[in-house]
Formats: structure tokens, C-alpha cells, sequence
């Protein structure tokens, strides 16, 4: 299938080849989640993805479609009125948006701890956050993701550089640096051997 991720929503999506990666890497049976989905055009690259591997893997797409401060003020280069006019509008447009890989994609309309407080611990493959940028938010986000990663699984997310919060939260949560792809991290949850 062809990607067809470039017509979606705006041009914030840089992690294309983490999002690969993962899918090379992933077994079938894999279960990856995104936290913070927008308008879909990271959803949409991922699910053509998979779809390109002939793998079996669940993808859950987990969002309020609310917006966060940024597009709520007036005063933000990101604001969008539309989320004041009609709290459906952004999940209207990610649906449309996401049209010709809606069978790979489950929309989790919630919030972001409500949504990790449903998956049992260590089920998941894969977890991308790119939801809040709020220190506290990101920091609770770790904390409630991370242990339902599987162990060798990986936790990434975007934002690490160009936001304060992000940098800060992945830094106090993590005893060792992440690994930094340009605008993103992501991290191996390998399981600590004893000698």
C-alpha cells in the first residue's frame, strides 16, 4: 500500500522511522499503542506500515480529540477554533483522515491514564507518546504506561527537544538516557539480569 500519510493534518510528524523500525522488528501478535493521535498523520503512516509487512499486529490509536492548551488559546500559533466550535471536529477528522487503514486502527477515545489503567501490565509491544507537553502530564504518562510495556518492548515519544516538560519528565523518569532519534526518544524495557 502506498503512504498516503503527507495529505494529513499538519507537518509535525518526524519519528517515520521509529514507527518503521518497530514494525521490522515486531513479531506477529504485536500490540502497539499511540498515545496522542491528532489528525492522524503518524496513525496513518504506522497502520500503512503494517499493512506493508504482512504482519498481524493490534494498533490502538488513544486520544480525547479535545485538544491540549496549545490549540485551545487564542493566542497560540496552534490554536484551533474548530475545537471551541464542535467537540466532535477533531475526532470527525482523524476518522476521515485514517478512511483507507480504518481496519488496522482502534480509536481509544479517552484520556491517556484512562486509557493505560485498561491494559494489563507487560501486554504491549510498543507505546509512542506524543499527548501532553506539560511536565507533569509527560511524567504521568510514563508512569502509567510504562509498566504495561512487555519486557523487551520500547516506550518512545515525541517532543523531547523542542519541549522543555517533555525533556524534563523523560530525563527525571529514566535512571539512563534514552535514546534520542532527532525530535523523539525511545527506550528498550529490558529486564535487569543479577549476577
Amino acid at each position: 500500500m502506498k503512504h498516503f500519510y503527507t495529505s494529513v493534518g499538519e507537518n509535525w510528524f518526524d519519528f517515520q522511522d521509529i514507527y518503521s523500525r518497530m514494525v521490522r522488528n515486531a513479531t506477529d501478535g504485536s500490540h502497539f499503542v499511540e498515545v496522542g493521535s491528532w489528525k492522524g498523520r503518524s496513525a496513518s503512516y504506522l497502520a500503512v506500515e503494517i499493512v506493508n509487512s504482512d504482519k498481524t499486529i493490534k494498533f490502538d490509536c488513544v486520544d480525547t480529540w479535545q485538544g491540549s492548551k496549545e490549540h485551545l488559546s487564542p493566542v497560540s500559533p496552534f490554536f484551533q477554533s474548530e475545537l471551541l466550535e464542535d467537540e466532535d471536529w477533531l475526532y470527525q477528522e482523524f476518522i476521515k483522515n485514517v478512511a483507507p487503514v480504518k481496519e488496522l486502527i482502534n480509536p481509544v477515545r479517552t484520556t491517556s491514564l484512562q486509557a493505560a489503567s485498561a491494559y494489563a501490565d507487560e501486554s504491549l509491544d510498543f507505546v509512542f507518546i506524543d499527548a501532553s507537553h506539560e511536565y507533569e502530564d509527560v511524567l504521568k504518562d510514563l508512569h502509567a504506561w510504562y509498566p504495561k510495556i512487555k519486557k523487551g518492548g520500547y516506550i518512545g515519544g515525541h517532543d523531547y527537544i523542542f519541549y522543555s516538560g517533555v525533556r524534563r519528565a523523560v530525563n527525571e523518569f529514566f535512571d539512563i538516557t534514552p535514546e534520542i532519534i532527532r525530535n523523539s526518544f525511545l527506550h528498550n524495557k529490558v529486564e535487569l539480569q543479577t549476577c
